[in-house]
């Protein structure tokens, strides 16, 4: 009897010892290397350590089904062309705002997620779609895979150029379209002054605003003819334009609208003033000094290495 409890006791002992030795935390890294870890490309790495890690943004370039509307036909991004716009909106889009807010504006309140894809989708009304914002989480951009890494172009003086014309213009397809998703956004998270819907009430050209030329646009009131469509896309082309206009081209802007009435040009005014104050006022943003620091970027765009993942 006495045996069999010394017995019992070595035994429990044993199985306390196993017990807590199974228990401990690795020491080191495991020496199991991830299926996702070993597909990742040196890409993709650089996606983590630029988006990841610091902003919390997933950054997508391959396709998924999931991740877009059926109801078109579209083609994946291809990596390199991806790369480049990737090093694009780090540099012209997400370093602009941390340099004039902060990381944490960034991680706050920025989309959670990139999407991108190759091509375009057309809209009911067979119109390019340039990008999407949904439920302020996530930003789609289009035709990724006709950007000619040989002949990059960005359009600083013509408000009224070609859209459509070589080389494409990555201010009007790129830039000028992440800022005017992330206004969506910042509108979604907080509230625009209604009394915005009130300056050009009865103006909008809901159904037909593809009709609407940029370079007539501005004498309704407009500073695009997207712009007309209704006013949650008006006030994000204010914002959006203006960011992305230098002087020159937001002067053109005006002058356009001032050839068919001064009222026209004070319209256009009067919302840019109600973006401004929207910005300061409810998000504490200055719009002229996150201006300027998009144009200095914009400016050197002829300096980035698209090719070249920098860490």
């Amino acid at each position: 009897m006495k045996k069999s409890i010394l017995s019992l006791m070595s035994l429990l002992v044993l199985m306390a010892f196993v017990t807590s030795c199974s228990s401990d935390e690795p020491s080191g890294e495991s020496i199991f290397v991830t299926e996702e870890e070993k597909n990742m490309s040196e890409f993709d790495k650089w996606l983590y350590a630029k988006f990841t890690v610091p902003y919390n943004i997933e950054f997508r370039y391959r396709y998924q089904d999931s991740e877009t509307d059926n109801y078109y036909n579209v083609v994946p991004a291809e990596p390199y062309k991806a790369q480049a716009l990737a090093i694009l909106v780090k540099s012209l889009w997400i370093d602009a705002y941390e340099t004039v807010f902060g990381a944490t504006f960034i991680k706050q309140y920025g989309p959670k997620v990139y999407q991108l894809l190759g091509s375009p989708e057309f809209d009911s009304q067979q119109s390019i779609v340039l990008g999407y914002a949904e439920s302020g989480v996530k930003i789609t951009l289009f035709r990724v895979n006709e950007i000619d890494l040989d002949n990059i172009y960005v359009n600083l003086t013509d408000a009224f150029r070609d859209h459509y014309a070589l080389p494409m213009d990555l201010n009007y397809w790129y830039f000028h379209t992440m800022h005017h998703e992330f206004f969506h956004i910042m509108t979604q998270t907080r509230n625009f002054p209604t009394d915005f819907n009130l300056i050009s009430a009865g103006k909008y050209h809901t159904s037909d605003w593809i009709n609407v030329k940029d370079d007539e646009a501005p004498m309704e009131g407009f500073v695009t003819g997207y712009a007309s469509k209704e006013p949650n896309e008006d006030m994000a082309e204010v914002f959006s334009t203006y960011v992305t206009s230098t002087d020159v081209v937001w002067n053109q802007i005006l002058d356009k609208a001032a050839s068919e009435s001064e009222e026209a040009r004070d319209i256009i005014l009067q919302k840019l003033n109600m973006v401004r104050d929207y910005l300061n006022d409810s998000w504490g943003i200055s719009l002229d000094v996150l201006r300027e620091e998009v144009l200095r970027r914009t400016e050197g765009v002829y300096d980035l290495d698209l090719r070249t993942l920098k860490y």
